[in-house]
């Protein structure tokens, strides 16, 4: 899929203004380039023992533009991708940083591919292929729940589990096929309710382990939740609160919003949540209606959690039209959490003992009841109930509140062979525990031995596909 033979450059660090830019080359002649650029303060970078930082300036006779730098060296086969590896560090402006790489190429490296420094540790076998999808899941991690489950697989956590399961299924692999050679000498190395006994035990290992891991995302994109609710109801000026961004005009006038709107929003442990401000669901009156209420209900339907906006102040009357509304949100997404904010609770008297005056409470009660859950009262003018409504997002669009540094944090794919191993796993372990000898089913319990070991593999990347692999470096930026 990728060449290991050439050396890459690219620019590693993320995009924007930056205290600093690093700029990485991997490969045999990572040294040479890197010296045709930079020019020590004391020493020639080839003169340098690995693992050494050195000060000098970067020059780049094709732009007229000399820089202070700091060089990096790491030698193979100590670096992370088994070459020798030089990170030039340079002033965080990112035009500096793009001449440095063009530099590079221009002076022979390549322009490294999507994940291609990562691509190199795995096929040198620096790290096996749970760990370079960790890479990845580590950039993109949209909260400390993910950002731990990530960093533990990055240390080895899901490695070190398809590991153990493999050696005790090749361990009862190879008492099985031991068991054909030596029937006919009556030799017994283990019987057959053993080795099922040992496989039934696997199995459960592997079961538990995809089913109560974390799941992690499979693209970079961060769940989201979509503020709905009727016009006017308070959305915008929501979204403006929640987010500490006035993102949204704000007005008395109905129908003020006819887009989506999205501004982010911090989180109470760190990180930040897409808000998406979607227009009213307003009966269409003319075609700029009719394309806000259907970006409004694609916003909706692509949410990970609905946020419904109820303006209590105008209850009785406005009760059936968003119970109506309610209705029209489930069938535009089904699968979302349904959260409910009562909003303008600074508009109306409550008292803080007896609740809400009867109508409202009724009204709200109705809501309730359809959304399944407590509302919350907000307001964006006081900020009442804000704080608890960032705590409630946070917890809708992330399944589980548990400390995930006690999780493990899977992908899809990695479920469903781990799954598969457990399946092909049970199957040997029905037909053994059946069997008078272990010899008598031994050729086809190994195949779906053979089938677990496969499925494991595919995980650790012992046993992947290049399509797999293309799959998995292409969430990957350039430059890592």
């Amino acid at each position: 899929m990728l060449g290991s033979e050439d050396t890459i450059v690219a620019v590693s660090s993320p995009a924007g203004l930056a205290a600093r830019a690093i700029v990485r080359l991997s490969g045999p002649d990572a040294i040479a380039l890197a010296q045709r650029v930079f020019r020590g303060a004391e020493a020639q970078l080839s003169d340098l023992p690995g693992f050494t930082a050195a000060a000098g300036l970067v020059v780049m006779p094709s732009f007229g533009i000399e820089l202070p730098a700091r060089a990096y060296l790491f030698r193979w086969p100590h670096s992370f991708t088994r070459q020798d590896v030089v990170e030039l560090h340079v002033p965080g402006q990112p035009a500096a940083a793009g001449a440095l790489a063009d530099e590079l190429i221009s002076a022979g490296a390549r322009q490294a591919q999507p994940g291609e420094f990562t691509a190199r540790a795995f096929f040198s076998g620096r790290i096996d292929l749970s760990q370079a999808e960790a890479v990845a899941d580590v950039i993109d991690a949209a909260d400390q729940e993910q950002l731990r489950s990530a960093l533990a697989a990055l240390g080895g956590q899901v490695g070190r589990l398809c590991s153990q399961a493999a050696e005790e299924i090749t361990d009862v692999l190879a008492t099985v096929e031991a068991s054909v050679d030596l029937a006919d000498e009556h030799v017994i190395l283990a019987t057959p309710s053993e080795l099922a006994g040992r496989l039934t035990r696997i199995c459960g290992q592997l079961h538990q382990t995809a089913e109560t891991a974390a799941s992690m995302p499979e693209t970079s994109d961060q769940p989201a939740v979509a503020l709905a609710g009727r016009p006017n109801v308070g959305k915008s000026s929501l979204l403006n609160a929640l987010s500490g961004v006035d993102r949204a005009i704000v007005s008395a006038l109905a129908g003020t919003t006819r887009d989506v709107l999205s501004a982010d929003m911090p989180l109470p442990g760190g990180g930040c949540l897409p808000l998406l401000d979607a227009a009213g669901f307003a009966a269409p009156l003319d075609p700029l209606d009719a394309a806000a209420r259907a970006a409004a209900r694609a916003a909706v339907a692509s949410a990970d959690a609905v946020a419904f906006v109820a303006d209590l102040s105008e209850y009785p009357a406005a009760q059936r039209p968003d119970l109506d509304l309610l209705g029209e949100i489930r069938k535009a997404n089904p699968r979302a959490s349904l959260l409910l904010l009562a909003s303008k609770c600074d508009l109306y008297a409550r008292d803080e003992q007896a609740g809400l005056p009867a109508p409202q409470s009724a009204g709200l009660a109705a809501l309730e009841s359809a959304t399944g859950c407590r509302a919350i009262r907000t307001s964006a003018i006081s900020g009442e109930g804000l704080e608890r409504a960032r705590a409630v997002f946070a917890e809708a669009v992330h399944a589980s509140t548990r400390d995930s540094s006690q999780l493990m944090g899977l992908h899809l794919r990695q479920k469903r062979c781990l799954l598969a191993a457990a399946q092909a796993a049970e199957r040997a372990a029905a037909m053994l525990a059946g069997a008078v000898e272990v010899a008598d089913l031994a050729e086809v319990a190994a195949l779906d031995l053979r089938d677990a070991l496969g499925q494991l593999g595919q995980i650790s990347g012992q046993v992947v596909t290049e399509d797999i692999l293309g799959r998995i470096f292409s969430r990957f930026c350039v430059g890592k």
